[in-house]
């Protein structure tokens, strides 16, 4: 689901004649949101109301 929304989002910079340095911040920033949700996952502190069965 991540990569699908970052895909569109990159889409929809470079259709709006975004420079590359905004467009690289967008990726790094979603990457990094990513990796924080899965730090906090695998590390115990997700709460468990949002955990996947």
């Amino acid at each position: 689901m991540i990569p699908l929304i970052a895909g569109l989002a990159l889409f929809w910079l470079i259709g709006r004649g975004v420079p590359w340095n905004a467009k690289l911040t967008t990726i790094m920033v979603t990457l990094a949101i990513v990796l924080l949700i899965v730090a906090l996952e695998r590390g115990g502190y997700w709460p468990e109301a949002f955990r996947r069965r």
